[in-house]
Protein backbone atom coordinates (compact mmCIF):
# COMPACT_ATOMS: atom_id res chain seq x y z
CA UNK A 1 0.00 0.00 0.00
CA UNK A 2 1.95 3.35 -0.90
CA UNK A 3 1.58 5.50 2.03
CA UNK A 4 -1.44 8.65 1.70
CA UNK A 5 -0.80 12.10 2.36
CA UNK A 6 -3.29 15.01 2.04
CA UNK A 7 -4.10 18.65 3.39
CA UNK A 8 -7.09 20.53 3.45
CA UNK A 9 -6.49 24.10 1.89
CA UNK A 10 -5.88 25.82 4.64
CA UNK A 11 -7.28 29.31 2.93
CA UNK A 12 -7.78 29.84 -0.85
CA UNK A 13 -4.73 30.62 -2.39
CA UNK A 14 -5.90 31.68 -5.96
CA UNK A 15 -9.16 33.79 -4.01
CA UNK A 16 -7.73 36.91 -5.69
CA UNK A 17 -5.76 37.01 -9.06
CA UNK A 18 -3.41 39.08 -7.81
CA UNK A 19 -2.08 36.17 -5.63
CA UNK A 20 1.20 35.30 -6.63
CA UNK A 21 3.96 32.47 -5.78
CA UNK A 22 5.25 34.10 -2.97
CA UNK A 23 2.10 34.58 -0.88
CA UNK A 24 2.87 31.75 1.45
CA UNK A 25 6.95 31.60 1.31
CA UNK A 26 8.76 32.14 4.49
CA UNK A 27 12.66 32.96 4.53
CA UNK A 28 15.14 31.67 7.45
CA UNK A 29 18.63 32.56 7.80
CA UNK A 30 21.49 30.28 8.20
CA UNK A 31 25.44 31.58 8.60
CA UNK A 32 26.31 31.35 4.89
CA UNK A 33 23.03 31.99 2.96
CA UNK A 34 19.17 32.66 2.91
CA UNK A 35 16.84 29.54 2.43
CA UNK A 36 13.17 30.10 0.75
CA UNK A 37 10.94 27.71 1.10
CA UNK A 38 7.79 27.99 -0.72
CA UNK A 39 4.44 26.18 0.42
CA UNK A 40 2.32 26.24 -2.72
CA UNK A 41 -1.55 24.80 -2.16
CA UNK A 42 -3.78 24.12 -4.81
CA UNK A 43 -7.34 24.44 -5.37
CA UNK A 44 -9.22 22.36 -7.47
CA UNK A 45 -13.25 23.65 -7.48
CA UNK A 46 -13.16 27.12 -8.83
CA UNK A 47 -9.25 27.59 -8.25
CA UNK A 48 -5.96 27.07 -10.61
CA UNK A 49 -2.89 25.84 -10.36
CA UNK A 50 0.22 27.83 -8.72
CA UNK A 51 1.91 28.88 -12.01
CA UNK A 52 4.99 27.75 -10.19
CA UNK A 53 4.15 24.30 -10.43
CA UNK A 54 2.81 24.11 -13.79
CA UNK A 55 4.47 21.50 -15.86
CA UNK A 56 5.78 18.01 -15.40
CA UNK A 57 7.02 16.27 -12.57
CA UNK A 58 8.73 13.05 -11.91
CA UNK A 59 8.75 11.15 -8.92
CA UNK A 60 11.93 9.87 -6.83
CA UNK A 61 10.92 7.01 -6.60
CA UNK A 62 7.01 5.37 -7.31
CA UNK A 63 7.09 5.36 -11.20
CA UNK A 64 4.77 8.53 -11.00
CA UNK A 65 4.53 11.85 -13.13
CA UNK A 66 2.01 14.42 -12.33
CA UNK A 67 1.13 16.70 -15.14
CA UNK A 68 0.63 20.12 -13.18
CA UNK A 69 -2.33 22.02 -15.99
CA UNK A 70 -3.57 25.41 -15.05
CA UNK A 71 -6.92 23.52 -13.53
CA UNK A 72 -6.03 19.91 -12.75
CA UNK A 73 -3.14 17.34 -11.77
CA UNK A 74 -3.34 14.39 -13.57
CA UNK A 75 -1.19 11.47 -12.79
CA UNK A 76 0.90 9.25 -14.97
CA UNK A 77 3.38 5.57 -14.28
CA UNK A 78 5.78 4.60 -15.91
CA UNK A 79 8.27 2.19 -16.67
CA UNK A 80 11.91 1.91 -18.45
CA UNK A 81 9.49 1.07 -21.56
CA UNK A 82 5.75 2.03 -20.30
CA UNK A 83 4.09 5.27 -19.70
CA UNK A 84 0.54 5.58 -18.96
CA UNK A 85 -2.90 7.42 -17.93
CA UNK A 86 -2.47 6.24 -14.38
CA UNK A 87 -6.43 5.47 -12.58
CA UNK A 88 -5.82 5.90 -8.68
CA UNK A 89 -8.69 8.17 -8.03
CA UNK A 90 -7.76 8.26 -4.57
CA UNK A 91 -4.18 9.32 -5.02
CA UNK A 92 -5.09 11.59 -8.12
CA UNK A 93 -8.31 13.38 -5.78
CA UNK A 94 -6.00 13.91 -2.66
CA UNK A 95 -3.21 15.69 -5.23
CA UNK A 96 -6.37 17.80 -6.65
CA UNK A 97 -8.11 18.65 -3.62
CA UNK A 98 -5.94 18.49 -0.33
CA UNK A 99 -2.31 18.18 -1.14
CA UNK A 100 0.09 20.56 -0.09
CA UNK A 101 3.48 21.33 -2.13
CA UNK A 102 6.82 21.87 -0.71
CA UNK A 103 8.65 23.61 -3.86
CA UNK A 104 12.71 24.00 -3.56
CA UNK A 105 14.32 24.80 -6.28
CA UNK A 106 13.27 22.33 -9.08
CA UNK A 107 12.35 19.64 -6.57
CA UNK A 108 8.62 19.30 -5.12
CA UNK A 109 7.98 17.96 -1.74
CA UNK A 110 4.43 16.44 -1.39
CA UNK A 111 2.73 15.92 1.73
CA UNK A 112 -0.67 14.45 1.02
CA UNK A 113 -2.82 14.21 4.14
CA UNK A 114 -3.74 17.64 6.21
CA UNK A 115 -2.85 16.84 10.05
CA UNK A 116 -3.05 21.07 10.60
CA UNK A 117 -0.20 21.81 12.34
CA UNK A 118 1.02 18.12 12.32
CA UNK A 119 0.98 17.84 8.53
CA UNK A 120 5.30 17.43 8.04
CA UNK A 121 5.34 15.68 10.94
CA UNK A 122 3.84 12.73 11.24
CA UNK A 123 4.01 11.38 7.63
CA UNK A 124 6.83 11.32 5.20
CA UNK A 125 7.24 13.69 2.21
CA UNK A 126 7.43 12.52 -1.41
CA UNK A 127 10.12 14.25 -3.79
CA UNK A 128 9.24 15.05 -7.70
CA UNK A 129 11.68 16.77 -9.88
CA UNK A 130 10.63 18.66 -12.77
CA UNK A 131 11.05 17.21 -16.45
CA UNK A 132 10.51 18.81 -19.88
CA UNK A 133 7.73 16.57 -21.18
CA UNK A 134 5.86 13.42 -20.94
CA UNK A 135 7.82 10.36 -22.59
CA UNK A 136 6.95 10.31 -26.21
CA UNK A 137 5.60 6.68 -26.04
CA UNK A 138 3.09 8.01 -23.15
CA UNK A 139 -0.54 6.79 -23.77
CA UNK A 140 -3.97 6.84 -22.73
CA UNK A 141 -5.50 4.29 -19.62
CA UNK A 142 -7.63 2.90 -22.33
CA UNK A 143 -5.22 2.42 -24.45
CA UNK A 144 -3.04 0.96 -21.64
CA UNK A 145 -5.92 -1.83 -20.84
CA UNK A 146 -5.92 -2.54 -24.67
CA UNK A 147 -2.32 -3.87 -24.71
CA UNK A 148 -1.73 -7.22 -26.12
CA UNK A 149 -1.10 -10.14 -22.99
CA UNK A 150 2.32 -10.35 -23.73
CA UNK A 151 2.34 -6.54 -23.22
CA UNK A 152 0.41 -6.56 -20.33
CA UNK A 153 3.02 -9.02 -19.00
CA UNK A 154 5.92 -7.11 -20.13
CA UNK A 155 4.52 -4.00 -18.34
CA UNK A 156 3.60 -6.72 -15.02
CA UNK A 157 7.44 -7.33 -14.59
CA UNK A 158 9.21 -4.44 -15.51
CA UNK A 159 6.78 -2.60 -12.86
CA UNK A 160 7.80 -5.54 -10.22
CA UNK A 161 11.56 -5.16 -11.12
CA UNK A 162 12.15 -1.62 -11.19
CA UNK A 163 10.10 -0.67 -7.90
CA UNK A 164 9.84 -3.83 -5.54
CA UNK A 165 12.26 -3.42 -3.15
CA UNK A 166 13.26 -6.76 -1.23
CA UNK A 167 13.91 -8.83 -4.14
CA UNK A 168 16.87 -9.96 -2.64
CA UNK A 169 15.77 -10.73 0.80
CA UNK A 170 12.83 -13.19 -0.85
CA UNK A 171 14.95 -14.46 -3.18
CA UNK A 172 13.43 -13.38 -6.47
CA UNK A 173 15.00 -12.97 -9.50
CA UNK A 174 12.84 -10.90 -12.15
CA UNK A 175 14.53 -11.54 -15.10
CA UNK A 176 14.12 -16.00 -13.96
CA UNK A 177 10.66 -14.93 -13.02
CA UNK A 178 10.09 -13.78 -16.88
CA UNK A 179 11.71 -16.48 -18.65
CA UNK A 180 9.60 -18.74 -16.69
CA UNK A 181 6.00 -17.01 -17.49
CA UNK A 182 6.47 -15.66 -20.69
CA UNK A 183 6.49 -18.69 -22.72
CA UNK A 184 2.97 -19.43 -20.81
CA UNK A 185 1.61 -15.93 -22.41
CA UNK A 186 0.69 -15.76 -25.97
CA UNK A 187 -2.11 -13.74 -27.96
CA UNK A 188 -4.71 -15.89 -26.65
CA UNK A 189 -4.49 -15.95 -23.28
CA UNK A 190 -7.56 -15.02 -21.93
CA UNK A 191 -7.64 -12.14 -18.99
CA UNK A 192 -8.63 -14.68 -16.54
CA UNK A 193 -5.70 -16.92 -17.38
CA UNK A 194 -3.35 -13.99 -16.78
CA UNK A 195 -4.71 -13.38 -13.78
CA UNK A 196 -4.10 -16.59 -12.46
CA UNK A 197 -0.44 -16.54 -13.65
CA UNK A 198 0.48 -13.08 -11.95
CA UNK A 199 -1.44 -14.78 -9.12
CA UNK A 200 1.21 -17.41 -9.05
CA UNK A 201 4.29 -14.31 -9.15
CA UNK A 202 2.58 -12.25 -6.34
CA UNK A 203 1.96 -15.24 -4.57
CA UNK A 204 6.18 -16.17 -4.57
CA UNK A 205 7.01 -13.10 -3.03
CA UNK A 206 5.46 -14.21 0.20
CA UNK A 207 4.88 -10.82 0.74
CA UNK A 208 0.86 -9.71 1.76
CA UNK A 209 1.31 -6.19 1.03
CA UNK A 210 2.32 -7.45 -2.75
CA UNK A 211 -1.25 -8.54 -4.38
CA UNK A 212 -2.93 -8.99 -7.88
CA UNK A 213 -6.80 -7.42 -8.15
CA UNK A 214 -9.05 -8.02 -10.62
CA UNK A 215 -11.77 -6.40 -11.78
CA UNK A 216 -14.17 -7.83 -9.73
CA UNK A 217 -11.91 -7.16 -6.88
CA UNK A 218 -11.07 -10.75 -6.78
CA UNK A 219 -7.59 -10.63 -4.94
CA UNK A 220 -4.74 -12.81 -5.61
CA UNK A 221 -1.53 -12.88 -2.62
CA UNK A 222 0.57 -14.60 0.09
CA UNK A 223 -1.83 -15.35 3.22
CA UNK A 224 0.14 -17.71 4.99
CA UNK A 225 1.09 -16.68 8.75
CA UNK A 226 2.51 -18.25 11.72
CA UNK A 227 -0.26 -17.25 14.15
CA UNK A 228 -2.88 -18.30 11.46
CA UNK A 229 -1.31 -21.97 11.12
CA UNK A 230 -1.56 -22.45 14.73
CA UNK A 231 -5.32 -21.35 14.84
CA UNK A 232 -5.21 -23.91 11.81
CA UNK A 233 -3.92 -26.82 13.80
CA UNK A 234 -6.17 -26.21 16.79
CA UNK A 235 -8.91 -25.90 14.45
CA UNK A 236 -7.99 -29.65 12.73
CA UNK A 237 -7.68 -30.94 16.33
CA UNK A 238 -11.29 -30.50 17.54
CA UNK A 239 -14.29 -31.21 15.71
CA UNK A 240 -17.06 -29.41 16.86
CA UNK A 241 -17.01 -26.36 14.57
CA UNK A 242 -16.98 -27.30 11.16
CA UNK A 243 -15.74 -24.96 8.88
CA UNK A 244 -12.01 -23.30 9.25
CA UNK A 245 -13.45 -19.44 9.03
CA UNK A 246 -16.02 -20.11 11.51
CA UNK A 247 -13.23 -20.88 13.44
CA UNK A 248 -10.79 -18.01 12.82
CA UNK A 249 -14.22 -16.11 13.81
CA UNK A 250 -14.57 -17.44 17.42
CA UNK A 251 -10.69 -17.32 17.94
CA UNK A 252 -11.22 -13.26 17.69
CA UNK A 253 -14.24 -12.88 19.36
CA UNK A 254 -12.94 -14.69 22.53
CA UNK A 255 -9.51 -13.54 22.81
CA UNK A 256 -11.63 -9.99 22.51
CA UNK A 257 -13.89 -11.03 25.01
CA UNK A 258 -10.81 -11.83 27.35
CA UNK A 259 -9.65 -8.11 27.12
CA UNK A 260 -12.79 -6.74 28.40
CA UNK A 261 -14.20 -9.06 30.66
CA UNK A 262 -11.43 -11.01 32.27
CA UNK A 263 -7.96 -8.66 31.92
CA UNK A 264 -9.88 -5.48 32.62
CA UNK A 265 -12.50 -6.78 34.71
CA UNK A 266 -15.63 -5.54 32.77
CA UNK A 267 -14.53 -1.99 34.29
CA UNK A 268 -12.54 -0.93 31.08
CA UNK A 269 -13.18 1.47 28.69
CA UNK A 270 -13.93 1.11 24.47
CA UNK A 271 -13.51 4.73 22.70
CA UNK A 272 -12.41 5.93 19.15
CA UNK A 273 -14.58 4.17 17.02
CA UNK A 274 -14.11 0.90 19.43
CA UNK A 275 -10.19 0.75 18.24
CA UNK A 276 -8.87 1.59 21.24
CA UNK A 277 -9.39 0.07 24.86
CA UNK A 278 -7.73 0.38 28.16
CA UNK A 279 -8.43 0.23 32.06
CA UNK A 280 -6.41 -0.97 34.92
CA UNK A 281 -4.37 -4.39 35.18
CA UNK A 282 -3.43 -4.18 38.64
CA UNK A 283 -3.34 -1.03 40.83
CA UNK A 284 0.05 -0.01 39.20
CA UNK A 285 -0.03 -1.01 36.03
CA UNK A 286 -2.22 0.38 33.42
CA UNK A 287 -2.90 -1.45 29.86
CA UNK A 288 -3.70 0.39 26.41
CA UNK A 289 -5.14 -2.06 23.35
CA UNK A 290 -4.92 -0.79 20.02
CA UNK A 291 -6.79 -2.83 17.66
CA UNK A 292 -5.85 -0.98 14.55
CA UNK A 293 -4.21 2.34 13.50
CA UNK A 294 -7.20 3.52 11.93
CA UNK A 295 -10.91 3.60 11.40
CA UNK A 296 -10.85 5.83 14.75
CA UNK A 297 -14.23 7.35 13.76
CA UNK A 298 -17.98 6.90 11.77
CA UNK A 299 -17.66 5.93 8.04
CA UNK A 300 -17.01 9.23 6.12
CA UNK A 301 -14.28 10.40 9.04
CA UNK A 302 -11.67 12.16 7.64
CA UNK A 303 -8.06 11.25 8.44
CA UNK A 304 -7.37 14.52 10.15
CA UNK A 305 -10.45 14.19 12.16
CA UNK A 306 -9.50 10.82 13.09
CA UNK A 307 -6.12 12.05 14.73
CA UNK A 308 -7.92 14.90 16.25
CA UNK A 309 -10.07 11.99 18.00
CA UNK A 310 -6.97 10.12 18.91
CA UNK A 311 -5.56 13.45 20.39
CA UNK A 312 -8.19 13.76 22.43
CA UNK A 313 -8.70 10.65 23.91
CA UNK A 314 -4.97 9.98 24.18
CA UNK A 315 -4.78 12.85 26.45
CA UNK A 316 -7.31 11.42 28.90
CA UNK A 317 -5.81 7.99 28.59
CA UNK A 318 -1.84 8.99 29.68
CA UNK A 319 -3.57 11.13 31.87
CA UNK A 320 -5.33 8.64 34.20
CA UNK A 321 -2.33 6.39 33.65
CA UNK A 322 0.25 9.10 35.16
CA UNK A 323 0.72 7.52 38.48
CA UNK A 324 1.08 4.09 37.02
CA UNK A 325 4.57 2.34 37.44
CA UNK A 326 4.09 1.44 34.32
CA UNK A 327 2.10 0.46 30.75
CA UNK A 328 1.56 -2.14 28.56
CA UNK A 329 0.86 -1.21 25.24
CA UNK A 330 -1.00 -4.59 23.11
CA UNK A 331 -1.06 -4.49 19.47
CA UNK A 332 -0.82 -8.40 19.37
CA UNK A 333 -4.07 -8.30 17.12
CA UNK A 334 -3.53 -5.04 15.14
CA UNK A 335 -3.70 -5.44 11.79
CA UNK A 336 -1.77 -2.12 10.74
CA UNK A 337 -3.89 1.41 9.26
CA UNK A 338 -1.74 4.89 8.06
CA UNK A 339 1.48 5.91 9.31
CA UNK A 340 0.33 8.95 10.81
CA UNK A 341 -1.84 7.12 13.44
CA UNK A 342 0.48 4.78 14.78
CA UNK A 343 3.78 8.24 15.09
CA UNK A 344 0.60 10.19 16.67
CA UNK A 345 0.19 7.45 19.07
CA UNK A 346 3.76 6.39 19.81
CA UNK A 347 4.58 10.32 20.13
CA UNK A 348 2.78 10.12 23.54
CA UNK A 349 5.97 8.11 25.15
CA UNK A 350 8.65 10.75 24.60
CA UNK A 351 9.84 13.78 26.26
CA UNK A 352 12.27 14.72 23.26
CA UNK A 353 12.72 14.66 20.02
CA UNK A 354 13.55 10.93 18.86
CA UNK A 355 14.31 9.75 15.26
CA UNK A 356 12.31 6.91 14.67
CA UNK A 357 13.36 5.76 11.27
CA UNK A 358 14.30 7.22 7.74
CA UNK A 359 11.96 6.15 5.22
CA UNK A 360 13.55 5.40 1.51
CA UNK A 361 12.29 4.44 -1.60
CA UNK A 362 13.46 2.14 -4.28
CA UNK A 363 13.51 2.35 -7.97
CA UNK A 364 15.92 0.84 -10.29
CA UNK A 365 18.63 -1.26 -7.81
CA UNK A 366 18.47 2.17 -5.61
CA UNK A 367 17.05 3.65 -2.36
CA UNK A 368 16.62 7.30 -1.94
CA UNK A 369 16.12 9.14 0.98
CA UNK A 370 12.46 10.33 1.32
CA UNK A 371 12.15 11.99 5.23
CA UNK A 372 14.03 11.21 8.16
CA UNK A 373 10.55 10.47 10.73
CA UNK A 374 10.92 11.70 14.42
CA UNK A 375 8.61 11.20 16.90
CA UNK A 376 7.57 14.45 18.52
CA UNK A 377 6.61 15.03 22.66
CA UNK A 378 3.08 16.07 22.89
CA UNK A 379 3.07 19.43 23.77
CA UNK A 380 0.47 19.01 27.16
CA UNK A 381 1.47 15.03 28.26
CA UNK A 382 3.54 12.18 27.79
CA UNK A 383 4.16 8.96 29.50
CA UNK A 384 8.04 8.25 30.06
CA UNK A 385 8.01 5.63 32.74
CA UNK A 386 8.06 1.94 31.58
CA UNK A 387 6.19 1.14 28.89
CA UNK A 388 5.57 -2.59 27.37
CA UNK A 389 4.56 -3.30 23.96
CA UNK A 390 2.82 -6.81 23.49
CA UNK A 391 3.17 -7.99 19.77
CA UNK A 392 2.93 -10.57 17.48
CA UNK A 393 3.13 -11.82 13.81
CA UNK A 394 -0.76 -10.80 13.83
CA UNK A 395 0.74 -7.23 14.33
CA UNK A 396 1.24 -6.24 10.59
CA UNK A 397 2.18 -2.94 8.89
CA UNK A 398 1.38 -0.09 10.59
CA UNK A 399 2.05 -2.18 13.38
CA UNK A 400 5.38 -3.07 12.63
CA UNK A 401 6.07 0.41 12.41
CA UNK A 402 4.52 1.54 15.67
CA UNK A 403 6.52 -1.37 17.76
CA UNK A 404 9.76 0.10 15.85
CA UNK A 405 9.18 3.61 16.50
CA UNK A 406 8.35 2.82 19.93
CA UNK A 407 11.60 0.84 20.21
CA UNK A 408 13.41 4.34 19.62
CA UNK A 409 12.47 5.42 23.11
CA UNK A 410 14.68 4.60 26.10
CA UNK A 411 11.14 3.58 28.36
CA UNK A 412 10.07 0.81 26.06
CA UNK A 413 10.64 -2.74 25.89
CA UNK A 414 9.33 -5.27 23.32
CA UNK A 415 7.63 -8.13 24.08
CA UNK A 416 6.26 -11.50 22.84
CA UNK A 417 6.81 -12.56 18.73
CA UNK A 418 8.30 -11.57 16.11
CA UNK A 419 5.75 -9.17 13.86
CA UNK A 420 5.09 -9.99 10.24
CA UNK A 421 7.34 -8.32 8.45
CA UNK A 422 5.89 -6.41 6.15
CA UNK A 423 6.50 -2.52 7.16
CA UNK A 424 6.24 -1.02 3.55
CA UNK A 425 3.85 1.19 2.48
CA UNK A 426 2.06 -0.37 -0.70
CA UNK A 427 2.88 1.52 -4.21
CA UNK A 428 -0.48 0.66 -6.06
CA UNK A 429 -0.34 0.46 -10.12
CA UNK A 430 -2.78 -0.20 -12.93
CA UNK A 431 -1.88 -3.03 -14.77
CA UNK A 432 -4.02 -3.97 -18.19
CA UNK A 433 -7.35 -3.94 -16.29
CA UNK A 434 -5.65 -5.41 -12.92
CA UNK A 435 -5.04 -3.26 -10.05
CA UNK A 436 -1.44 -4.18 -8.30
CA UNK A 437 0.68 -3.55 -4.96
CA UNK A 438 3.93 -4.05 -4.11
CA UNK A 439 6.54 -3.30 -1.51
CA UNK A 440 8.78 -0.52 -2.24
CA UNK A 441 10.00 1.50 0.43
CA UNK A 442 12.49 0.39 3.61
CA UNK A 443 12.83 2.03 7.24
CA UNK A 444 15.25 2.33 8.45
CA UNK A 445 16.60 2.66 12.43
CA UNK A 446 19.25 4.93 13.48
CA UNK A 447 21.55 1.98 13.51
CA UNK A 448 20.83 1.51 9.94
CA UNK A 449 18.46 -1.71 10.59
CA UNK A 450 15.35 -2.39 8.89
CA UNK A 451 12.76 -5.35 9.68
CA UNK A 452 11.00 -5.78 6.48
CA UNK A 453 10.74 -9.55 5.57
CA UNK A 454 12.06 -10.71 9.09
CA UNK A 455 9.69 -8.73 11.17
CA UNK A 456 10.21 -6.53 14.38
CA UNK A 457 12.32 -8.83 16.76
CA UNK A 458 11.11 -8.60 20.90
CA UNK A 459 13.38 -7.48 23.69
CA UNK A 460 11.85 -10.15 25.77
CA UNK A 461 10.52 -13.27 23.67
CA UNK A 462 7.12 -14.59 25.25
CA UNK A 463 4.93 -16.74 23.55
CA UNK A 464 1.41 -15.85 23.01
CA UNK A 465 -0.36 -17.90 20.85
CA UNK A 466 -0.19 -21.55 21.09
CA UNK A 467 -2.41 -24.46 20.11
CA UNK A 468 -2.72 -25.98 23.44
CA UNK A 469 -5.01 -22.85 24.55
CA UNK A 470 -5.61 -21.21 21.34
CA UNK A 471 -8.48 -19.43 23.13
CA UNK A 472 -6.49 -18.55 26.42
CA UNK A 473 -2.95 -17.84 25.32
CA UNK A 474 -3.24 -14.27 25.01
CA UNK A 475 -4.69 -13.78 28.24
CA UNK A 476 -2.02 -15.85 29.84
CA UNK A 477 0.82 -13.76 28.07
CA UNK A 478 -0.70 -10.31 29.35
CA UNK A 479 -0.76 -11.87 32.87
CA UNK A 480 2.98 -13.54 32.94
CA UNK A 481 3.96 -10.05 31.58
CA UNK A 482 2.29 -8.05 34.77
CA UNK A 483 4.23 -10.77 36.89
CA UNK A 484 7.11 -10.42 34.63
CA UNK A 485 6.78 -6.41 35.46
CA UNK A 486 5.86 -6.41 39.13
CA UNK A 487 8.85 -8.65 39.98
CA UNK A 488 11.53 -7.16 37.99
Amino acid sequence: MLINYTIRIVYLLFASASILLCSNCTTTKTPNKIVTRQEVSFVREGGIVNPAIRGYWKSVGNGYILEARPDSILLYSYTTNFCYKEKNDYLESLLNNEARFSLQKDTLHIYKTDFGNKTTTIQIKHDYVRIDRLPQNHISFSQMQKLSPKQVFNLFIETYQENYAFSKERNLNWQSIRTEFESKISDSTTESELFQLFGQIVTRTKDQHTKIIAENGQTLQYRITPSAEIVAEAFRSQSEIQKLDDYFNLFFTINYRNISDSLLTGKGHKVANGQLEWGNLTNTIGYLSIYSFTDFGSKGTTRKQQIDSLAYHMEQIIGSFKDKEAIIVDVSFNFGGFDAAMLALASYFTDKPTLAYTSQVYTNGKFHDESKVYLRPVSKIAYTKPVYVLMTDISRSAAEGFAMSMKANSNVKLVGTHTLGILSSMLGKSIGNFYATLSNQRLLTSNGKYYEVGGVEPDIMLTVFRKENIFGGHKEAVRKLVHMIETR
